[in-house]
């Protein structure tokens, strides 16, 4: 499952915010409306393991992506599209998704970084 969603504008991304609705697994991908193919900004990373995919257990857990698990190169570019590849390879009779996905832009040189999630 893949979905592309256009930015309100192009900067470099400092971090994801994902609010999971049962998927096991997410991907992010950056692109530009100029053209180009999409790059890898966040690799696969799992929202749910496979006991609780198969339980259906925590199925809406807010997951945080700093610049640590970012692919650097990616992040750094400036980008106006988001592509968001779910999976969930240990259900199949459950519908899933997200319920948000916030991004972050990094900062300008004059404006302070983003304040840490509390």
């Amino acid at each position: 499952l893949g979905r592309v969603s256009q930015l309100g504008g192009s900067r470099p991304i400092h971090s994801l915010h994902i609010g999971n609705d049962g998927a096991a697994f997410v991907e992010v991908l950056v692109g530009s409306s100029a053209g180009g193919d999409f790059q890898v900004l966040l690799p696969s990373a799992a929202l749910m393991s496979p006991g609780e995919s198969r339980a259906g257990a925590e199925p809406r857990r807010v997951r945080l992506f700093g610049p640590d698990s970012l692919v650097k190169a990616a992040a750094q570019g400036t980008w106006d599209r988001l592509r968001v590849v779910l999976s969930q390879p240990y259900c199949q009779s459950r519908p899933f998704g997200l319920s948000f996905i916030r991004v972050f832009a990094a900062p300008e040189d004059n404006e302070a970084p983003p304040e840490a999630p509390v």
